[in-house]
């Protein structure tokens, strides 16, 4: 099945999850986040874009900017920005991930140095080389 004929079944389980939990629960949330990335894998970046911006959004709004379901749907969509070519914006969304990361998980957890290390190849190819360097020496 490839991802474009994954996205009515992913369309489908946001519907679902909102029609029995409520738009703003967890499982709705991550119906969201997964079809968001469905969209991009599929190639549909506006779409993608559009999608996980809002859910990004809400999950912040109603489950905290440090929780898991926040920080997945920020990497989403900082994974997407850099596929889109706006590598500055990506940059930025990935800076604010380590920094929720850091809050939520701590200094030296595996998830946070994963995505500090991210960061630095970010800022790596923004130009950024001894930004990137010392982000990547201090990880």
């Amino acid at each position: 099945m490839s991802e474009n004929d994954s996205i009515p079944a992913r369309q489908e389980s946001v519907a679902r999850a909102a029609s029995r939990f409520g738009a703003d629960h967890r499982e709705t949330l991550q119906a969201r986040n997964l079809l968001g990335f469905a969209l991009h894998r599929a190639g549909r970046l506006d779409e993608a874009e559009r999608e996980l911006r809002a859910a990004k959004d809400d999950c912040t709004r109603a489950l905290g900017a440090t929780d898991s379901e926040t920080l997945f749907s920020q990497s989403l969509l900082a994974y997407l920005l850099l596929d889109s070519g706006n590598v500055r914006e990506a940059a930025h969304q990935q800076q604010a991930l380590v920094e929720a990361s850091v809050t939520a998980l701590g200094e030296h957890d595996p998830v946070t140095l994963g995505r500090r290390v991210n960061h630095g190849v970010m800022l790596h190819h923004l130009g950024r080389r001894e930004t990137a360097e010392r982000q990547q020496r201090s990880t």
